[in-house]
């Protein structure tokens, strides 16, 4: 899902990837192993190493809001599962993929 970037600062790439580099790659909710940048099995379909990318999420669901104890590292389903009932329209079946 693409970001809308007037929502962040120019600086979110290397923000979040010391947020990520922190954590050393893992999530912060289930503890599953997400990619490094560049990392990309070769026998895995998009949707499955997509599965496996790690993002970071803003604890009080304001982009603007970029403070480091507000900021978390979720991999694509965790995150996918905080915002299910928050602001998106991501059904339970959706969540099955994963």
């Amino acid at each position: 899902m693409p970001i809308d970037s007037k929502r962040y600062p120019d600086n979110w790439k290397e923000l979040a990837l010391s947020v990520k580099k922190l954590v050393n790659y893992e999530c912060q909710c289930c503890g599953k192993r997400c990619y490094k940048p560049g990392e990309r099995p070769e026998n895995q379909t998009r949707s499955e190493w997509t599965a496996n990318i790690l993002q970071v999420h803003h604890r009080d669901f304001n982009c603007f809001n970029n403070r480091s104890n507000n900021l978390i590292a979720l991999c694509s389903a965790c995150h996918l599962n905080v915002h299910r009932s928050r602001y998106s329209d991501v059904s339970p079946g959706q969540m099955s993929l994963f």
